[in-house]
């Protein structure tokens, strides 16, 4: 047996085996036949070692690293069984993958390693061991059941100067031989090649999380740009509704209170006309009055922040139901008065709702409309569909529809918007919303 000098990270995480899966179930590893590793029987080993550490610089998907480690380390050193444990960065056995038993035999086997008995041993030693008969080292712990036997054995780290990365064992040589000196530089200098290897691969994937990041901020940046156009939009559309009704209902006030005034000031006072005059503007006053609070509903009711979703729900299909609007029923499925979502989800799901029931009124020229709200789950959908006109979604825009805001709305909390029409069909849309 021989050891080095430096020093590996203990690996939390069983007994002394080689055969068995890797511990990460999202990456699945087994036979390496499609990666071709250097035949010394072709070339001399220093060449065959150069051509693996070649082939691991041209990888960069884990998997494939793993498995061309495995190979190149086996015919360098013709070893039957090879193993290789890799760490992630709390010292953690991340995967643990292998070569020379078959899926069938290593899922018997149970469990990875967790770095007890003689491979808990060269995570301590952090060099090299090699054992003529790994049955009569005092370390060894005995095989779990279902392995295969197996007599000589050399493991090595797989380190760079800065950072362990695991640990390759190799058990077996062919012809009953023994691992040499020889077999222990070759797969020392392997090892090496196969940290800086896996260093890269982690580097790689280290920049496609900050890309894909980078991507997340973009449309996320690009989505609240969307968001406040809408909101621009919005605040434009009740300026113009102040302007155009409120506004002009104040102003006939102002006109009718003049002729009252005048009415009045005059050598002989009309009373009766006063009278009438009075409750003209008396009756201006109240349709200015309800104008404001139909706008003041339509921007955000008070009822959707003092008891939640259903009540607001509720009060919106009444409201369109006191206008000149197709009949809405409304259905509620897991939920009740006493629901209460996220104040963002709340005001999402209302707001799409709100969004579709309103083109229902304006443009679909519907009959009936019903607005269907279930809670599933950890998912929230609504249905709003109407058997109105429709459109054909698939030829042009409708900008006028708000379409984009709502589905930016979804976008934001997670959840998706789809809408489906036909011409003289009516229109279906549909939100989806994660709520925990």
């Amino acid at each position: 047996m021989r050891q080095g000098s430096a020093e590996a990270p203990r690996a939390h995480g069983g007994d002394d085996r080689l055969g068995r899966t890797n511990v990460n179930d999202s990456v699945s590893y087994h036979e390496a036949e499609d990666v071709s590793g250097p035949d010394p029987g072709e070339m001399d080993r220093s060449t065959a070692l150069l051509r693996a550490a070649l082939a691991l610089s041209e990888h960069h998907e884990l998997a494939d690293v793993l498995a061309l480690i495995l190979t190149s380390a086996r015919s360098l050193s013709r070893a039957r069984y090879a193993a290789l444990a890799v760490y992630d960065e709390h010292g953690a056995i991340e995967a643990f993958v292998h070569q020379g038993v078959d899926d069938a035999a290593a899922s018997e086997v149970g469990a990875p390693p967790r770095g007890h008995g003689l491979l808990g041993e060269l995570i301590l030693a952090g060099g090299p061991i090699r054992l003529d008969d790994v049955r009569a080292d005092p370390r060894f712990g005995g095989f779990p059941a279902h392995h295969p036997e197996m007599r000589t054995f050399l493991g090595v780290p797989v380190a760079s100067s800065r950072h362990a990365y695991g640990n390759l064992y190799l058990g077996d040589k062919e012809g009953g031989r023994l691992f040499d000196e020889e077999d222990e530089r070759l797969l020392g200098t392997l090892a090496a090649f196969a940290a800086a290897a896996i260093e890269n691969v982690r580097l790689v994937e280290a920049e496609r999380d900050l890309a894909a990041a980078r991507e997340r901020d973009r449309v996320r940046t690009e989505m609240l740009g969307r968001v406040i156009e809408a909101q621009e939009a919005e605040r434009a559309r009740v300026a113009r509704d102040l302007h155009d009704e409120i506004g002009q209902s104040l102003t006939s006030v102002l006109l009718g209170l003049r002729l009252v005034e005048d009415s009045l000031s005059g050598p002989a006072p009309d009373v009766a006309d006063c009278r009438q005059r009075t409750g003209e503007v008396r009756a201006l006053v109240a349709d200015a009055l309800r104008q404001a609070r139909t706008l003041a509903f339509d921007l955000r009711p008070t009822v959707l922040d003092d008891v939640g979703l259903v009540a607001a729900m509720r009060r919106l299909v009444e409201h369109i139901g006191a206008r000149d609007a197709p009949a809405v029923d409304l259905a509620l499925h897991g939920l009740d008065d006493d629901t209460r979502l996220a104040p963002d989800m709340e005001t999402v799901v209302y707001r799409v709702v709100q969004e579709a029931l309103t083109n229902v009124v304006r443009h679909a020229e519907a009959s009936s409309a019903s607005v269907v709200i279930a809670r599933d789950g950890g998912w929230l959908r609504a249905v709003v569909e109407d058997d109105g006109r429709g459109f054909d979604v698939g030829v042009r825009r409708h900008p006028s529809l708000g379409v984009g805001g709502m589905r930016e709305r979804a976008a934001l909390v997670g959840g998706t918007l789809t809408i489906d029409s036909v011409e003289g069909r009516g229109t279906t849309v549909r939100l989806e919303v994660p709520v925990g």
